[in-house]
């Protein structure tokens, strides 16, 4: 009986190992995620954006070195202020050409986001391509990186 036991624990164990680590979190609440976590961005939802970004995020763009959550949040406490006091105005914030490839408890998302509104009175119209990771953590997805390009 022992040896039947201990031979049938070594194929379970050994049949558990050879199959693939299962995505804890599923592509649609990922997507749901981002489609919420952009509307947080473009309304100043600051709330939001921190239950979605992990402790260690990190932000790299065309204009600056990369930085952490705490100075990208600075720089969303200062949009936000302009977005309350209406001399930021987005009229059009939107991703298309979005790919998804999933591993395991995180994700790598590219697409292209549309921005147009004014900021000071000055018009802007712009493309961006961008690439996001994220992690399914603490039972949500958490945008832990992003890379902004303009394009021309």
């Amino acid at each position: 009986m022992r040896t039947f036991s201990l031979f049938g624990l070594l194929i379970i164990c050994s049949l558990s190992c050879q199959q693939k680590p299962a995505v804890l979190g599923s592509e649609k609440d990922l997507m749901t995620t981002l489609e919420y976590f952009n509307t947080a961005f473009a309304e100043g939802d600051l709330d939001y954006l921190d239950k979605h970004t992990t402790d260690d995020y990190r932000h790299t763009n065309s204009s600056s070195k990369a930085f952490g959550k705490e100075a990208w949040f600075n720089y969303l406490k200062t949009r936000k202020k302009d977005l309350t006091n209406g001399v930021l105005m987005v009229e059009n914030y939107e991703m298309t050409e979005i790919e998804v490839q999933l591993h395991s408890n995180s994700a790598f998302v590219t697409g292209v986001v549309h921005t147009k509104g004014n900021h000071y009175s000055e018009a802007f119209d712009r493309k961006l391509r961008v690439s996001h990771y994220w992690v399914f953590e603490e039972g949500v997805w958490k945008r832990a990186g992003f890379h902004d390009t303009l394009i021309e």
